[in-house]
Order: C-alpha cells, then structure tokens, then sequence
C-alpha cells in the first residue's frame, strides 16, 4: 500500500509494516514503534505506561501498545484483531490521520531555482552599507499548527542519527548539512555562521562565483582615482550547490546570495595606477529544505514536505544562514589577479 501519513511515510520499518514483511508485533523496540505509539495518542488513545518515564513514548511494543493497537482494531471493525500492526492496521491508521492533518500551508514564493541564471556583471558603488537582503517566507508561519506526538517522535528518531550522537549522517549527507540540520531541529531560530571556506572549496560552481565577484570588483575599482576608496556590490548575487560537486553543501544550503565590499587604495606609480583591495565576500541564505529535495538515512526518509511540518508544527525553526571571508588582493592597471591571491592568505 501507499502511505501518505509524513511520518509513517518517512520510516522504513513503518513502510515495510505495512506490507506485512514483516509486521509490528509484542516485544519490537525503536523508533518506528515510537511513532506507532504517537500516532495512537495523536488519535486520542491514552497511553499512560509508555509514557510514564519522559512524558513521551518509549518506543517498546509492551503489553500496553499491544492492547492499544487491538483496542483500535476492534474500535474500527478491523477484520485481524490480534494486537499485531500490519497492512490493515497501517492502512486505516495512514487513512485517518492523514484526514485529521490540516492542508499544508502553500509556501508563498517561488522555490528557489535549481538553474540560476549566468551571472551578469554589475557595477559596484562607493560607500560601506550591504545591499538590501530579501529572505524568502519558507515553510509558513513558525508554529502555527498543532503537534502531533507522532512527529515529535519523528525528530526524536532524527537526532539520534545526528552528531555528535550518531554518525550516519555524515556519510550520507556529510559534516555541515548534518549540523545544520540539528541547529534547525533544536527550533531555537538563532541566526548561524556558516563555514564559508569549505563551501567555496567544495565544487567549481562555488569557487566561479567567488571569483566573478572579486572581478566585478576589480572592474569597479579600476575606474576610481588614487586614495583610497570604500565600496559594496548595489545588489545581491545567486548561485547554487549542486549535489554532483558536493552533497554536503548542497543539503546544507542549496540555494544562496552573495555580494562583496571592501577597502580599496588606488596609488599612482611611476609604470600606471597600482591597486590593493582589502576585500570582504559574504553570504545569506535561510534554512529551509526546497521542494523536491530528499535523503534517506539510517532507515528514514527525510523529506522537504515533513521538515516544512516540523517548522509549523513548532517543531524545528528556519533560520538564518550567515557567513563571510576576507582576502587582499594587489594588481596593477590592466593586470590579472595573481591566482594565489584567491587562496586564504594568499594576498598578505
């Protein structure tokens, strides 16, 4: 059968429950029965004993959760009574759930493009201040809908696959995009700086993005007259992580704006105009999974519907991404930047 409950949907022990290979029964233990469990409460099934120690299920299919289950199946005139969850039991558990859960909220902008267009050489501008930044609305309106007790026990499962408890999710999504993804589990919202460096290192598109920054730069800075000269990009700038050139930043971030500033000292030498740019590239993005985007790991199918439930839920919070790096860079009129310069150290 074809699930559409998000937590039921995202486990695999769950999935394979549901077509009896094999089912749920007395005495399986772990996430997939914690979600069994939070699925009966969120249907208004007490479960006082499964509960007793943190207030949450404990994921141990007892005498409890089996005589719950067989209370829903008698309760809903299921034709296998036996206290054993499978395709039946799934079937209209997925049914009725799905049916109680409100319609997402529709994101309110468009998601944010696989294929950013080529960029487009802009002027930069005298003076110090950072263009105007735009964050998308994401999933809605943090905690705007009820909890359900089965997605509680969802994240639970997510975490525990997390660092520093777990390691699954380095190997499948890599080192920042686990972290950031605990930092949105943790639903504090607090703003978070990411590791620009390795980003930029982490495929070609990322480090031509960089670099046709600090080209704009340079342009601009070469029509300028000797002193010395503060300046900043008039707009923003998009680009994209591609999961071919690395899956660590394309879960991670995706999507994401950049824009560059600085100092910038124009001396008139005795062979033509020589330049130094004290140089600041930066970045912006808000956390939140763009459509279509999915991983499984450890057995859980994570996907960008379920984390927008999370947001809204109160579960997990979007945030803010930040992040910036400085060089220095020196050239004199008509010249190339020396390509050492671009490295971290490179101009000094």
């Amino acid at each position: 059968m074809a699930l559409t409950y998000p937590p039921f949907v995202a486990s695999e022990r769950i999935r394979k429950a549901a077509e009896n290979s094999p089912w749920m029964s007395f005495g399986e233990k772990g996430a997939a029965v914690g979600i069994l469990q939070g699925a009966l409460i969120d249907l208004g099934y007490k479960m006082p004993i499964s509960t007793a120690k943190t207030g949450s299920p404990d994921g141990i299919y007892g005498k409890e959760t089996k005589g719950t289950v067989y209370q829903f199946q008698v309760d809903k005139a299921l034709k296998g009574k036996d206290g054993v969850a499978g395709r039946e039991t799934f079937t209209r558990l997925d049914k009725l759930l799905t049916s109680k859960k409100k319609p997402p909220t529709p994101k309110p902008v468009v998601p944010k493009p696989h294929v950013p267009p080529p960029p487009v050489d802009r002027h930069y501008k005298i003076g110090s201040d950072d263009p105007k930044i735009k964050p998308d609305k994401g999933a809605g309106v943090f905690d705007s809908e009820s909890t359900e007790v089965s997605m509680w026990m969802l994240k639970q499962a997510i975490l525990e696959i997390l660092p520093p408890l777990g390691n699954s999710a380095v190997v499948f999504i890599g080192w920042d995009a686990a972290m950031h993804m605990r930092h949105y589990l943790y639903a504090s919202g607090r703003d978070y700086t990411i590791n620009l460096e390795s980003m930029i290192n982490s495929g070609p598109t990322a480090k031509k993005r960089f670099k046709h920054e600090v080209r704009q730069a340079q342009k601009f800075v070469e029509t300028l007259g000797a002193g010395t000269h503060q300046i900043t990009s008039k707009s923003l700038e998009s680009a994209y992580n591609y999961k071919n050139e690395s899956k660590n930043w394309y879960f991670a971030v995706g999507g994401y704006s950049t824009w560059g500033k600085g100092t910038a000292k124009v001396v008139n030498g005795a062979a033509g105009p020589e330049y130094e740019l004290q140089f600041e590239y930066k970045f912006f993005d808000r956390y939140n999974w763009d459509t279509g985007k999915s991983v499984t790991i450890a057995g859980i199918e994570i996907t960008d519907k379920f984390m927008g439930d999370f947001h809204r839920q109160g579960l997990a919070r979007e945030f803010n991404m930040g992040g910036s790096i400085k060089r220095t860079f020196r050239w004199k009129q008509g010249g190339a930047i020396p390509e050492e310069q671009y490295q971290r150290g490179g101009g000094r």
